[in-house]
């Protein structure tokens, strides 16, 4: 046998012997993981959340999706009024819109008829006519900003401005409500009086739904410890009665417009009205938003640094929700400075667990629903009970009324508009927001106006430019870019699914609000960890095959280095934790299934 020979069997069987070795050691490393899991890891997790007292919660309402059209139909309030009675008011509601109508329509005339008027001018009296209107109208306004895909940039980020701020109702509305008896529950037979010692008569905010009152807790309840200070959200009296006449003029002004003017109808106004109704609809119920509150504090009961407030589910009503008051400066006050570079962080992972992890995302993340408070505990603890170093600052979250969740289709359609982004592919784009629209919409799209819709994407994309010298995947705004493309849709008259248009437009706000604490944001570098830890098989494996198509093997590497950061490491170490974890508790499912 010659040498050669000899070398190339010895090389074979130490081959060999390293593939039987590598597997041996991956099916016992993975039984001691599935092992440590079931018997360690998974009762310990359950010991912890016995321990903070967070059981499952259990919903005593429907949950609202953002984005849904089930907004039919009358509130029960306007339903038992007579219809006399119903007809002249809505009638009331209509001679006062057409009244502030007028110079708004004028300046539109000015603006768009005799080119007299900037746009600006017209927006803001759009706004200043929606500030006028009330409730119904203020939370049209604050929708219609949601939505660029239906309405112009400029005419959105005027209408965020849109205060949602009235005139305080008067306190004997209020002490009504208080002094009402609960006919159910551990308090029945009591009121809510009864548990507060003190109560602040005059609100430290109004609303357009509901007012807020600052008050102390006399006695324990629900867990919170009395002495406790606490936030109370009032509604406005016969605020359900206005609401349903406005919406019954919305529908009618709706009406007469699809017939008078067929070409509305490209917009499926009837669709958004319902929309819209649902939004507003959940927003009268105060319980939607304990119930959601709930699941907010159930699903970051182990994340460090971010504060949901505390309902009192048993002295809560429809019209009257407890919460523990939670100090903090509003976001939207907040000076960049190089300490909030962990704030930043912080927010990201909030919105990508929110996102990937638990599939119930706050749809209202604006710089005003979020406070940044001192961690006051930095200094007596170093240390939380996990192990992990203390956050200098915490971030608080409030108005949890409104919520995104996603179907399988469009956590698909998601993640490929994400990869078609970094990517800079202006088709893949295109083709996912027709493929979202409704099976009704998608007939209107003829393949001329599909295929002008498909290069203009093109040319939206390319500014990500993947192709470039000097690119690199850890700068790609994917913010910049998705507001652009909302530009697109809109120009081309794209009617997009609510639900797909209020999740992109979180994100737009989200590495908004990153960029606002720390200039150099990069929302896809903060996304990496998530998408790995908690993409499905199929999922990840598409995302990273169309990055590995578009950028190459050896710059995706690059990239990877530019983006795995070392300060990432124990962000990486926690996804990959929760990677396996998941894949343990998929193989238990498993199991239990088959057996």
């Amino acid at each position: 046998m010659s040498t050669a020979e000899l070398q190339r069997r010895v090389t074979a069987l130490s081959r060999r012997q390293v593939r039987i070795f590598g597997a041996v050691a991956a099916g016992c490393g993975s039984l001691g993981a599935y092992v440590c899991y079931s018997k360690l890891f998974l009762p310990r997790c359950l010991r912890e959340d016995q321990c903070r007292g967070m059981p499952m919660p259990v919903r005593r309402t429907k949950l609202y999706i953002a984005g849904t059209s089930t907004g039919d139909g009358l509130l029960p309030e306007a339903q038992s009024m007579h219809r006399v009675v119903f007809f002249f008011y809505v009638a009331y509601r209509i001679t006062l819109l057409f009244v502030g109508c007028v110079p708004v329509l004028w300046y539109g005339i000015l603006t768009f008829g005799l080119r007299l008027c900037p746009e600006r001018v017209f927006y803001d009296k759009i706004l200043s006519f929606l500030s006028s209107m009330g409730p119904s109208y203020i939370k049209l306004g604050q929708w219609m900003a949601t939505r660029p895909d239906f309405f112009p940039d400029q005419m959105c980020k005027t209408l965020e401005k849109l205060y949602d701020h009235t005139d305080p109702h008067k306190w004997s509305h209020t002490e009504r409500l208080l002094r009402s008896e609960f006919t159910s529950g551990p308090c029945k037979g009591d009121n809510a009086l009864r548990y507060i010692s003190e109560i602040e008569k005059v609100p430290i905010k109004s609303g357009s739904i509901a007012q807020i009152h600052r008050a102390k807790l006399r006695e324990s309840i629900d867990g919170i410890p009395a002495g406790t200070e606490l936030a109370l959200k009032v509604t406005h009296p016969h605020i359900r009665e206005q609401v349903s006449a406005d919406l019954a003029a919305m529908r009618l002004f709706v009406w007469v417009g699809n017939r008078i003017i067929p070409g509305l109808r490209y917009f499926n106004l009837d669709a958004s009205i319902n929309e819209f109704s649902s939004l507003i609809r959940s927003q009268l119920n105060l319980l939607v938003e304990g119930d959601n509150l709930m699941q907010f504090k159930y699903n970051f009961r182990r994340v460090n640094g971010v504060i949901f407030p505390s309902p009192l589910l048993s002295l809560s009503t429809e019209d009257v929700l407890f919460e523990t008051f939670e100090e903090g400066e509003p976001l939207q006050d907040v000076v960049y400075r190089e300490e909030l570079k962990d704030v930043a962080e912080l927010g990201c992972h909030m919105f990508f667990k929110m996102l990937f992890e638990d599939n119930f995302v706050h749809s209202d993340l604006h710089p005003g629903n979020i406070l940044l408070r001192t961690n006051k505990t930095v200094g007596a603890r170093q240390y939380y009970p996990d192990g992990k170093r203390k956050l200098r600052f915490e971030v608080v979250v409030l108005d949890t009324g409104l919520v995104t969740t996603l179907s399988r289709d469009e956590r698909k359609n998601f993640i490929s508009l994400f990869a078609a982004v970094a990517c800079g592919d202006g088709e893949l784009g295109a083709d996912l927001m027709i493929d979202c629209l409704p099976h009704s919409m998608r007939g209107t799209q003829d393949p001329v106006n599909r295929e002008r819709f498909r290069k203009e994407m093109k040319q939206v994309f390319d500014m990500v430019a993947p192709g470039t010298a000097g690119f690199r995947l850890s700068k790609v705004q994917i913010g910049t870019v998705l507001g652009k493309v909302m530009d697109t849709v809109r120009e081309n008259h794209i009617p997009l699914d609510g639900n797909f248009a209020s999740l992109v437009l979180s994100v737009i706000v989200g590495e908004g609000l990153g960029r606002k604490l720390l200039p150099d944001f990069n929302i896809f570098a903060e996304a990496a960890p998530y998408l790995i830890a908690f993409l499905e098989e199929g999922e990840l494996y598409f995302l990273a095959n169309k990055l590995q198509r578009t950028y190459g093997a050896t710059a995706l590497l690059r990239d990877s280095v530019d983006i795995v950061r070392p300060s990432k490491i124990g962000t990486y170490t926690d996804m990959a934790v929760k990677k396996g974890g998941n894949m343990l508790r998929k193989l238990f499912t498993s199991d239990e299934t088959h057996r």
